[in-house]
């Protein structure tokens, strides 16, 4: 069966033991990208376009250091000869969902600091994670840094470049179906966002259908070990988001009965 050869080299150029890749060009376009909207979607609300930039700065960095402890803790064995590579970021190794859930954490402590409504902040910053999200999985695909099954459908993907650290056999392009997810999320919220700014019905819908499908786009992955009942760290953090979600709702469907009785 035909599949799609990726013949880039995944650097774009290195100075010294500085590397930047693809990954880190589409990173970056999607933290832009993740800003506008929520600089865009604030002027529906009192928050303001500096305010906005404080907020998304607070998410950058809480999400990295996020990022960079789960992978961290999903690998002990790569850092227990060398604990100072924990902080060689530079080295590579952080897991997605750092963004997330620590850029839930830092906006809602900035907010705080602030002075400002927390649940607003977190809806109004949403959009753009999960839109800034898919953009960086557009790295990943033509980095190939994410293993998956082999596959004989005819949009598998392999590497040919020498310097490719992608699967030189047809794989599925699992970050890929998960870029048109969050594309498709992305979608969603905005359409939320016309409408419910401030009642987190847009936080939970990115945070509780990103954990939905990496839970399932997680099975075609190969990358990560496994661990409880053979699930992977992000299918295990899919499961406890769901969890949570599953209890805000129960709340505010109690909230809202007890309000009619």
């Amino acid at each position: 069966m035909p599949a799609i050869a990726i013949p880039w080299d995944p650097d774009l150029f290195q100075i010294g033991a500085f590397r930047f890749t693809w990954h880190s060009l589409f990173s970056v376009l999607g933290i832009l990208a993740g800003i506008w909207v929520s600089r865009r979607l604030g002027r529906r609300t009192t928050i303001s376009d500096d305010q906005v930039i404080t907020l998304a700065l607070w998410a950058v960095g809480a999400g990295i250091v996020a990022a960079r402890f789960l992978f961290v803790i999903d690998n002990l064995d790569l850092f227990s000869s060398d604990w100072g590579r924990i902080f060689a970021l530079n080295d590579g190794g952080i897991t997605v969902w750092g963004a997330p859930l620590g850029g839930a954490v830092g906006v809602s402590l900035a907010a705080w600091w602030m002075k400002l409504d927390a649940p607003t902040a977190v809806d109004i910053g949403a959009p753009g994670l999960i839109l800034g999200m898919g953009i960086g999985r557009i790295g990943d695909l033509i980095n190939g840094e994410h293993h998956a099954l082999a596959t004989d459908l005819p949009w598998a993907v392999y590497y040919t470049h020498a310097n490719a650290i992608g699967q030189t056999t047809p794989v599925h392009p699992a970050t890929t179906y998960e870029m048109l997810g969050d594309f498709a999320i992305f979608g969603i919220t905005m359409w939320l966002a016309s409408r419910y700014i401030g009642r987190l019905y847009i936080f939970w819908t990115v945070l509780a259908g990103y954990g939905a499908m990496r839970l399932g786009l997680q099975f075609l992955r190969i990358d990560q070990p496994e661990h409880l009942w053979g699930l992977q760290q992000s299918q295990i953090i899919g499961v406890l988001v769901l969890l949570a979600f599953a209890a805000w709702v129960a709340n505010r469907a109690r909230v809202r009965w007890a309000g009619r009785s």
